[in-house]
């Protein structure tokens, strides 16, 4: 399900429909995140462009548009304003809501109404880890049909990680190492963030010998969540 804010932006919608073409996603939204989006478009867009744009995702996949939810929606663990994005996930039974609100879901881990939230570069970089080459084919394809920049996977990586692009900057990252050295990008912010994980790297086994060593008082240490692959028997994801 994806929510208003990760489908508003042209790149973030390009990267995400191009994988639904490759069947690496299943693509979900509702009238009413629609109507969100098109609310928020980016102030250089017009309403008739957006529009455009909304015929031909609803027209490429017509499967997509969910309805019938109103009845679940007092039900759900969300910020009232919030509540129709998370019953309408639920009722077309999809594994995750990509959002970048992740604060205003907090839906149950199991039973009827569970739901995995993630942010946009999250479900990105789990789908690059899942099916790696089928990603980096997918993006391939994507920049090939550019008609404007970028029109190159360099490019497209630099893209992402702009610092204008914090929704996509994780993946470009992740992305960046995942291709060859003749596919990477040449954007500091990259060179700074392969930096910055190698030293987190480094820092956690230290951190552990400390936690773990006689003598020491109790210590406690952020671990990060692994989300868990939750899937239906099939290798896309609704």
């Amino acid at each position: 399900m994806l929510d208003a804010n990760v489908i508003r932006g042209h790149l973030t919608t390009n990267v995400l429909l191009t994988l639904a073409e490759h069947d690496i996603v299943e693509p979900h939204w509702s009238q009413e995140v629609l109507v969100e989006a098109r609310r928020n478009r980016p102030k250089r867009m017009s309403e008739e462009e957006f529009d455009r744009r909304l015929r031909a995702m609803n027209g490429f996949f017509p499967e997509a548009m969910a309805s019938g939810y109103d009845d679940l929606k007092p039900h759900m663990l969300a910020d009232d304003g919030d509540k129709h994005v998370l019953a309408a996930a639920v009722h077309g039974h999809c594994d995750t809501l990509v959002t970048e609100n992740t604060k205003h879901f907090s839906p149950p881990t199991s039973g009827a109404h569970a739901m995995r939230v993630s942010r946009l570069s999250d479900f990105l970089v789990r789908k690059l880890r899942e099916q790696p080459q089928e990603v980096i084919a997918a993006m391939q394809a994507m920049v090939d049909d550019n008609r404007r920049e970028p029109r190159t996977i360099p490019s497209l990586i630099d893209t992402m990680a702009d610092k204008r692009m914090r929704m996509l900057r994780g993946f470009a990252l992740r992305l960046n190492e995942a291709v060859p050295p003749e596919l990477q990008g040449t954007s500091e912010i990259l060179r700074l963030g392969k930096h910055t994980r190698a030293a987190l790297d480094d820092i956690a086994p230290a951190a552990e010998a400390t936690q773990t060593s006689p003598g020491s008082g109790p210590a406690r240490t952020h671990q990060p969540s692994r989300e868990s692959i939750r899937g239906r028997g099939r290798d896309h994801e609704r």
